[in-house]
């Protein structure tokens, strides 16, 4: 049943609710971002997007529908380098759109504590609240790092400080790809999410794929965009949500915020770095596969749109945690080739000879 009719109608004295959408590179934000777009339209709401990329291009943007307005913040993360840029366009977006609700998607390597100052300053003067911070976790990753002690305390060390920070500043955490993990590395995960932040939500999921109350809960109810007739509410919004358990209408953050006093001095994310490359011409798939099988272990993610020689078809492409995913896209506009690595420290010259080498040379 939609939970927009007849009776129904916006009521713009209440606020526009604001999820951030936070969670490590690869985890699947992009993937629930499209969900709940989609829930947006089905229930007549017109959602809008900040969507906040590493690289210099907005890959993950070409993967929602093109109606959907969207303001664009690249080349940087929004936490910090782009933190006043961030004000600017959220409030820009409340005045040109009016949308019923406003998704912030983080770029994986954000600390999502960092907006919440940002967004509370808005509201100072737009009709805006912040519902809800949902943070996505890769339990398989997780669960493959808690087992590799060496790694926690000698390369993954600011790795794991950073996922620490996502799921602190989470009121809901979603443990996805919990279909990857084995038993034992999801009941680990979930000891150690619990004891990163014992007051969200958990939620296991595979594919990023949540129980429509928990969206409800998130963007309506929330931060109460519509104004629903009572045997609505009754009938949708008193479903027993785990988010209900805070007991009031806004986003409970002080469990959050206590630590969250350094984060002006230093950011745990400093030490990842991107590369992006512009694409000239197609590749050969096998060897441009081949490349990304050998790409070394300080890279976390890799992402682009590419062509190929052995096919008309142009690809929108995914690497993260030694897998790729491929997905033949028809961009909107002109959308011209490109490669994002984002990972450790990378050496970004070595990056590009050893691409070159591999991918176009005899």
């Amino acid at each position: 049943m939609s939970m927009r009719t007849s009776q129904q109608k916006q009521n713009r004295d209440r606020a526009i609710p604001v999820i951030i959408l936070s969670g490590f590179l690869g985890t699947g934000k992009t993937t629930l971002l499209k969900q709940w777009l989609q829930w947006s339209t089905e229930e007549n709401l017109t959602p809008a997007v900040i969507m906040n990329e590493v690289g210099e291009v907005n890959l993950d943007g070409q993967q929602l529908p093109p109606e959907v307005a969207m303001k664009e913040m690249l080349g940087g993360c929004i936490c910090c380098s782009f933190r006043g840029d961030f004000s600017t366009k959220l409030y820009e977006l409340v005045q040109e759109e009016q949308p019923d609700v406003i998704y912030v998607e983080c770029t994986g390597i954000a600390e999502p504590m960092e907006l919440v100052e940002s967004i509370t300053e808005v509201s100072l003067y737009s009709d805006i609240v912040l519902t809800n911070i949902v943070t996505v976790v890769d339990a398989k990753h997780l669960g493959d790092l808690l087992d590799d002690e060496t790694a926690i305390q000698n390369a993954n060390r600011k790795m794991m400080r950073l996922l620490e920070e996502q799921v602190r500043a989470a009121n809901t955490i979603l443990l996805n790809k919990s279909d990857l993990a084995t038993a034992e590395q999801l009941d680990k995960v979930q000891q150690h999410v619990k004891q990163w932040n014992a007051h969200a939500s958990l939620v296991i999921t595979d594919h990023a794929v949540v129980e429509r109350e928990l969206w409800i809960q998130s963007c309506i109810h929330a931060g109460g965009s519509l104004l629903l007739v009572e045997d609505d509410v009754q009938s949708i919004g008193n479903t027993n949500n785990t988010h209900a358990q805070h007991g009031h209408d806004h986003l409970h953050v002080e469990h959050a915020k206590k630590d969250s006093h350094h984060h002006s001095h230093s950011h745990a994310h400093d030490f990842v770095t991107a590369w992006t490359h512009p694409l000239s011409e197609p590749m050969d798939s096998e060897r441009f596969e081949n490349w990304l099988s050998t790409l070394p272990s300080n890279v976390y993610r890799a992402k682009g749109i590419v062509s190929f020689t052995d096919t008309t078809k142009r690809y929108m492409f995914q690497f993260a945690y030694r897998q790729s995913e491929f997905i033949p896209i028809a961009p909107q506009g002109e959308v011209k080739d490109v490669l994002v690595v984002i990972g450790e420290h990378l050496d970004t010259g070595l990056l590009q000879r050893t691409f070159e080498a591999a991918v176009y040379k005899a």
